[in-house]
This record gives structure tokens, C-alpha cells and sequence, in this order.
């Protein structure tokens, strides 16, 4: 807008900067009320933001060098705005907003758009090479864009690598947040998270330690391979009859703990039940039926996560010492 009106208000304005800065001013403003509406499409918008900025270099430059060759009289070096120094303007807005890859690619595409008509009229004309401008130019368009390059190279690198890191730190995180053979929470992890909502005092929490019948008669009849599957399929039949909001961890071994918010005795119990019945209501191949003992419980305000583990211990030693396969509710 500022651009318009500077040219509106020179004595003897050339054309295109009568055209080009108010289309500019109408598009960014379109551009802008677009975001407001579709803030979703931000990627989108820096795109073609980028790629009018491109045109509105180029266009004018090939112009001026167009418009050079054809009336000799007009010297080059005299006519041409300063647009080429916009380039380093854009490339900044590249490191910004564009992926590394993309990133030195469409660098190095501009920077031949744009350096390309404009050295090769200046060797042309050595007249107007010779000039202050003329060699002001060739140094901005070659070596001090070739730094720039460089730098943009070294950028990219360097953002590769933040981004393996990046990567391996969340893998990292994950590995040792998560049990490796059914990728949930592990023991460790799960303490942590009962202890933080103790430490809140959240109200009506649950726990329901489970544990699979038999397990070591599994693991010696078909071997060690078979338990791992077991391990799985019992994980999944749980997360699929759990809530979001339900965490499930591996406390060891043939060992898993269920914490459940916003529950009363009878709601817990039921969820147990409902788990125990689908369990042991399928069968797995090579292995067949398989059943779980449950010992379920809530935590009562004051008490402490080993008071808490420890009752649910104890009425899922309650359920194997009455049978196996089923559940006991410990209050």
C-alpha cells in the first residue's frame, strides 16, 4: 500500500509500478480475509504468497531487460528498480515457511531466474557492466547470492538433522514409556500416572489388576512364542472394550493393571465382568480358550499407591483362590 501510493505520487511513474503494487495490496488483503475465514489453509495461503512474490520480481526484471534491448537508448543500469535485492528478502521468507528439501531447490531456481537475464545483459553490455550499478549487480547477483546459497544449504543440513533427533528423542520417549511386546504403558509409567492423579486427589479412581490363568501351563505346552501371543490378544481385547480415557498397563509378566476414572464400586466391577467375559468368551488359534482372574478396586482418599495396589493384589489373589476366571471387588 505504501509502495502504491509512493508511485502514485511521483512526477513520472513507469506503468507497472502503477499495476503491480495495488494488485499486490489487493491480493495480500484477499489473502488475509481468506486466512481469517480458512485458518486451516495457512500453508496453502504461504504458498501462493511466496509464488506472487516470485512473479513480482521476475516479471519486472525481464521487462526492464526486454525493454533494454529493444530501445538502445534506455540504459539498463538506469532503469531497473531495485527489485533483485528482493531476493534475499524472499529466500529469508523460504527458511521461514518451506520444508528443508524444497527449500534449497526453489532457492536455486529463483536465484537462476532471477540472476540469469540480468548477467547475461550486463556481459552484453560492458559499458553498463562498468558501471557502479552494473558491478553493484553482478556482486549481488553472483558472489553475495552464492553466500547466501551456501548458507541455505547449511540450513538445510542442519534442520535434517534437529529433525533426526527429533525423531529419535520421541523414539527414545516411546521406548521407554511403552512395554515393547504389546505397546502399552509399562510398569514404570503407569506408576507415575496413578501417583499424579493421587497427587491431585482425583475422585473415583479405579484400578483393576488382571492376570491370565495359567499362563506358565501356556508357555510349556506351546512354547514361548504362543504366550507372546496370548499377551497380545488379551491387550487387545481390553483396549477395545476400554474407554479413551481408561489407561492399560503391563505390570508384569502375565500381569496387566486397568486405571479407570469417574467410577463407583458397581460401574468397576461391571467393566471388569464385561472383560473377563469377553476373554474368556474367544478363542485363540493353536492355544484355544484362555481365561483372566480380575481384582478390581477404588482408591480411597489419603492412601498411598502401594495401600492401593496392595488391596487390589489381594482380591485378585481372592479370585484365583476361588477358581480362576473371575472377579473380585475389593472395598
Amino acid at each position: 500500500m505504501i509502495a502504491t501510493v509512493l508511485h502514485v505520487i511521483a512526477p513520472k511513474p513507469h506503468p507497472l509500478s502503477l499495476i503491480i503494487p495495488p494488485m499486490t495490496t489487493l491480493i495480500c488483503l484477499w489473502l488475509l480475509f481468506y486466512l481469517l475465514k480458512n485458518p486451516q489453509q495457512i500453508y496453502r495461503v504461504i504458498q501462493f504468497t511466496l509464488g506472487w512474490s516470485s512473479v513480482t520480481i521476475l516479471f519486472p526484471e525481464y521487462f526492464f531487460v526486454a525493454e533494454a534491448l529493444i530501445d538502445p537508448a534506455k540504459q539498463f543500469v538506469d532503469t531497473l528498480p531495485p527489485l533483485s535485492s528482493s531476493i534475499f528478502l524472499l529466500t529469508t521468507a523460504m527458511i521461514v515457511f518451506l520444508r528443508p528439501r524444497r527449500l534449497v531447490r526453489q532457492a536455486l531456481l529463483l536465484w537462476v531466474l532471477t540472476a540469469a537475464p540480468v548477467i547475461g545483459y550486463l556481459i552484453a553490455h560492458p559499458s553498463q557492466l562498468n558501471t557502479p550499478r552494473g558491478m553493484d549487480l553482478m556482486m549481488m547477483l553472483i558472489p553475495a547470492m552464492a553466500i547466501n546459497i551456501a548458507l541455505l544449504l547449511f540450513y538445510s543440513r542442519l534442520q535434517e538433522m534437529i529433525d533426526k533427533l527429533y525423531v529419535e528423542r520421541l523414539y527414545l520417549k516411546e521406548a521407554s514409556e511403552k512395554d515393547a511386546l504389546t505397546v502399552i504403558f509399562n510398569r514404570g509409567t503407569g506408576e507415575k500416572i496413578i501417583q499424579s492423579l493421587i497427587a491431585r486427589q482425583e475422585k473415583h479412581i479405579g484400578i483393576i489388576l488382571c492376570d491370565i490363568d495359567h499362563f506358565k501351563r501356556i508357555n510349556d505346552t506351546h512354547g514361548h512364542l504362543a504366550g507372546d501371543q496370548v499377551l497380545h490378544f488379551f491387550t487387545r481385547c481390553c483396549q477395545n472394550h476400554l474407554r479413551q480415557t481408561d489407561i492399560m498397563i503391563r505390570w508384569g509378566g502375565e500381569e496387566f493393571l486397568v486405571v479407570v476414572l469417574g467410577e463407583n464400586r458397581e460401574e468397576l466391577s461391571n467393566l471388569a465382568e464385561r472383560l473377563r467375559n469377553v476373554i474368556a468368551d474367544q478363542s485363540i488359534p493353536h492355544v484355544g480358550k484362555v481365561t483372566d482372574s480380575f481384582g478390581a478396586t477404588l482408591w480411597a482418599p489419603q492412601e498411598t499407591l502401594y495401600q492401593l495396589f496392595a488391596r487390589a493384589d489381594q482380591a485378585l489373589y481372592q479370585a484365583k483362590a476361588l477358581g480362576r476366571n473371575q472377579v473380585v471387588y475389593s472395598g
